[in-house]
């Protein structure tokens, strides 16, 4: 005969909660060996003490339930192996990035001590060839070049040669949902295609500064324009703008780039 347990026994027994056990079963993690139809108490078998034990002891090792999914999902003790491995790369990827974020928090907190010069510019509107991508700001260094390839491609394929240096527009300020658009400057008009369109970049005064370099220390630049627009009283009119005067590349090195970091403004 088949002993079977309520889950509250089972709970004790395998040093899960009772909450944990319902939320496993919702997701299909650990699903009980009996429903009672009647009652809808959960009852689950002995043989399931190994498969809880292995989902606590991953838990307790901050493996994700989706990760915890996969793994139980493996057919063979290699692919099981294989299923925590994936694991264990990503968790010392993410490591390697908190020890570096670890090594700059000297300077992430210190009181600023470098402000960068901070002019103001105004801009003639210009006809501007663009593409919008979304994504976190984590993600956005390596979905921006690509990007750019397949606005400039698509202005060649018109026979349509960028006026000036590229550009981007940070149209929301959520950095988990970032809503991005890419531009070129043209001399005439582009025919939109679903991806590609045309518009004006709209003129007016900019409230702008230079950044050199790659692009770790860009808060100082940021920072720099914010207390330059506070101690002025000047009011931002539209999203933030970057203008790569030097733009990344092939051939540039991270220390050549040159990028103008600008406002909108108005006094």
């Amino acid at each position: 005969m088949t002993t079977l347990m309520p889950i509250g026994v089972f709970a004790h027994a395998t040093r899960l909660s009772v909450r944990a056990l319902r939320n496993y079963d919702r997701l299909g993690l650990l699903v009980p060996a009996r429903i009672d139809p009647g009652t809808g108490y959960r009852r689950y078998s002995l043989a399931q003490f190994a498969r809880a034990g292995l989902i606590r002891r991953l838990r307790e090792l901050e493996v994700p339930l989706a990760d915890i999914a996969e793994i139980l999902a493996a057919g063979t003790p290699d692919d099981v192996k294989a299923a925590i491995k994936r694991h264990h790369d990503r968790v010392a990827a993410r490591a390697a990035e908190l020890a570096a974020i670890s090594g700059e928090l000297d300077s992430v907190l210190a009181e600023p001590t470098r402000w960068l010069h901070v002019y103001e510019r105004v801009r003639a509107p210009q006809p501007i060839a663009f593409l919008t991508i979304r994504t976190p700001l984590s993600g956005l260094a390596e979905l921006i070049g690509p990007a750019y390839a397949r606005l400039l491609a698509a202005l060649e394929a018109q026979g349509v040669a960028p006026a000036g240096p590229p550009g981007t527009r940070y149209l929301t300020d959520d950095p988990d949902e970032l809503t991005i658009e890419l531009f070129v400057p043209v001399d005439g008009p582009v025919r939109a295609d679903g991806e590609i369109d045309f518009a004006e970049l709209p003129g007016g005064l900019l409230a702008a500064t230079i950044h050199e370099g790659d692009y770790d220390d860009v808060e100082t630049a940021y920072r720099s324009l914010g207390r330059w627009i506070a101690e002025r009283d000047r009011v931002p009119t539209g999203p933030a703008e970057e203008l790569y005067l030097v733009a990344p590349g092939p051939s540039v090195a991270p220390e050549a780039y040159r990028t103008e970091i600008a406002w909108p403004v108005t006094s």
